[in-house]
């Protein structure tokens, strides 16, 4: 009885951890920061502030050395 415990709680453990692998995404990049920064701004100024934003962005892709998209 005890080992079919350990089997069922193993196989559980193995399926978490599987579950969590596949739902962790990796780290976003310095670049793609930037975008979604400026899309924020975007989105929360209603096009009242389109340049500021693209000064922002400008100037955060040029601090990380982002290529051209």
């Amino acid at each position: 009885m005890k080992l079919r415990k350990l089997v069922v709680a193993a196989v559980a453990a193995f399926v978490f951890a599987g579950a969590t692998a596949a739902l962790a995404r990796p780290p976003l990049t310095p670049c793609q920061e930037c975008r979604i920064a400026y899309n924020v701004c975007l989105y929360e100024g209603h096009g009242q502030r389109d340049a500021e934003c693209l000064v922002e962005y400008n100037s955060c892709r040029a601090e990380n050395a982002c290529p051209l998209e």
